[in-house]
């Protein structure tokens, strides 16, 4: 999937990224004749707070190493790979503290040095997605000042890019540093921030545009399934007879074009927020994608788990906050499986069995010119399908339905702010164990078929069960009101907009109406003698109005796709 808009950080040396430092001191990440800490450490970082902190880097062999901090020490030798790792004892919120990292000759203060809560923001771009470059964000970015609020943007890279990290750091937030984070990564450390009270957040943004989940796995990892080797034999494929030259011609070719039709578009939405993607791609041309495969690109299976995951793990977080899938929508039988071998590999690398995931499900979404030429649909649902089945199966990992937020012919809607403050509230629900947090939208539990010919859906999570706001074509109103105000009878839907549809089992589907009888659905089956199958929101694009109302929250109806009789299986590709 097509990247954002480029980040851009401070300017090296710049007041916010220069390094505090003491007569006796060397610059934060000079090249040492002996040690160095990992980028992710940097002045003004925010630590995990209640958990032992593990501090690494790496150095000169059979070097001694010290680390302190707030009258806490622990020591180490570099060992024979050049690897070194201290872990310091849990401490409780709070701070600023100095954390001391010195051998017998070199030292490195790092100061205000906060501890809270940290989690890692991952994925693909629609989690790159800049605040500035989301929906009305002017606002947000102006009222954004907290310097309990911190975020690390991870370099993005293929390959180990040291002059990058040499100038990342922590930065806390204000108006001039938020506009280049993840859209959905600030507005869920926004909303933790708020309800945690004076415990400062940090988030660590880790993430590439275009990315495949095999980008963020080991090479060890993709051989030992038929799945991950198929991702690894299409790129040996596509870099077969290629030298190095050749390579990284091709690929700043297409960085040069990348990089300015990505400044045509910054300067068409300064000219005008409300501009639409399609007009933008109307006026521009198609944004430069695929980029070229090469053995240092960032969309190679492999690149970023090296460059950047293996490059601030194992850094103590809380948890991990996941949106991406949009890529691997060609090869969605394998997504279920990957998924889960990729949430086993991190949890390994940060010693943590239990380490949270929570998944952005992803939002309803086509593309315009493929609709309308009649190409066959995408495969998200079921992407969706298998997201949803990794949160039903895998401990700890949690699902953030946002069917209900995408736009037509936009594969990056622009509402981000739904989606990070949803993420927020399954983690105050999940993992910090607050009550009353609305978090679940309807989800089947049984399908009835009644004598008459109609099926009744029965569904958890029904309080307040009614059709909202849909509006299945038009950008503008889509984005308004994402969750606006319901037209018409908020308890029926014909089978045009009801979202519902049957089949009698021959690959067929029939649009149905529904009409919503306190927490069910009663679902008109005359179009569908004797339904075999029923399904919800099961396309990349298309209605999806069904929702709840807890306390006036409002969240959407899951898709879904299952037999009328419990006995029949689902059929594969529906």
């Amino acid at each position: 999937m097509m990247s954002t808009a480029a980040a851009t950080g401070p300017a090296p040396g710049s007041a916010s990224n220069r390094p505090t430092s003491d007569a006796t001191e060397s610059a934060r990440r000079t090249t040492r004749q002996s040690f160095r800490v990992a980028a992710v450490f940097s002045d003004g970082m925010v630590l995990q707070r209640d958990r032992p902190v593990v501090v690494f880097g790496t150095g000169i062999p059979d070097t001694g190493i010290t680390v302190g901090i707030d009258g806490k020490r622990a020591e180490t030798t570099i060992g024979a790979d050049g690897a070194w790792a201290v872990t310091l004892p849990a401490m409780p919120a709070g701070g600023p503290h100095t954390l001391q990292v010195a051998d017998s000759e070199e030292r490195i203060a790092y100061r205000d040095v906060l501890v809270g809560e940290v989690w890692l923001a991952s994925g693909q771009s629609n989690m790159e997605l800049e605040l500035r470059n989301s929906l009305r964000p002017a606002d947000a970015i102006a009222g954004s000042r907290d310097p309990l609020l911190r975020f690390y943007n991870t370099p993005k890279t293929g390959e180990l890019d040291a002059a990058a990290e040499n100038v990342s750091c922590w930065r806390s937030a204000a108006p001039d540093t938020v506009g280049t984070v993840s859209a959905v990564a600030y507005y869920a450390a926004r909303r933790l921030r708020d309800e945690l009270g004076d415990v400062p957040v940090g988030v660590i943004d880790c993430y590439v545009g275009g990315t495949s989940v095999t980008c963020w796995m080991s090479g060890e990892n993709l051989s030992r399934s038929e799945a991950g080797r198929g991702y690894l034999d299409r790129y040996h494929a596509q870099i077969a007879g290629k030298s190095d030259t050749e390579c990284r011609a091709m690929f700043a070719d297409w960085q040069a074009r990348s990089d300015a039709w990505n400044a045509a578009v910054a300067s068409a939405r300064a000219a005008d927020p409300d501009i639409t993607q399609a007009a933008i791609d109307k006026r521009l041309g198609p944004c430069p994608w695929p980029p070229p495969m090469t053995p240092f690109s960032q969309f190679r299976p492999t690149g970023p788990f090296m460059a950047m995951l293996r490059r601030v793990a194992p850094f103590v977080v809380r948890g991990c906050l996941w949106y991406q899938g949009e890529e691997d929508e060609a090869y969605c039988d394998d997504y279920r499986h990957l998924l889960g071998d990729m949430i086993a590999e991190w949890r390994r690398l940060w010693s943590d069995g239990a380490l949270p995931f929570l998944i952005v499900q992803l939002p309803r979404w086509s593309d315009r010119a493929a609709d309308e030429s009649g190409v066959p649909p995408n495969h998200w649902p079921q992407i969706r399908a298998a997201q949803r089945n990794a949160a039903d199966t895998i401990p700890d990992v949690y699902l953030v339905p946002i069917i209900d937020c995408g736009e037509y012919d936009n594969i990056h809607p622009l509402d981000k702010r739904t989606v990070g403050e949803r993420l927020a509230a399954v983690a105050l629900r999940r993992v910090y164990g607050r009550e009353g947090m609305a978090t679940d939208g309807p989800v089947l539990d049984s399908v009835e078929p009644r004598e008459d010919g109609s099926l009744v859906i029965r569904l958890s999570h029904a309080e307040g069960l009614h059709f909202g706001h849909y509006n299945g074509d038009e950008l503008g109103t889509d984005i308004a009101a994402p969750l606006g105000e319901p037209t018409g009878d908020p308890l029926y839907r014909n089978a045009d907009g009801s979202g519902f549809e049957l089949s009698c089992g021959d690959g067929r589907w029939t649009p149905a109406a529904a009409r919503i009888d306190g927490s069910q659905v009663q679902v008109d089956a005359s179009g569908v003698p004797a339904p075999k199958l029923v399904r919800y929101a099961w396309k990349p694009w298309g209605p999806a109005p069904l929702f709840n109302d807890v306390a006036g929250v409002r969240l959407p109806a899951e898709p879904f796709c299952r037999p009328v009789d419990a006995r029949d299986a689902v059929h594969e590709g529906l």
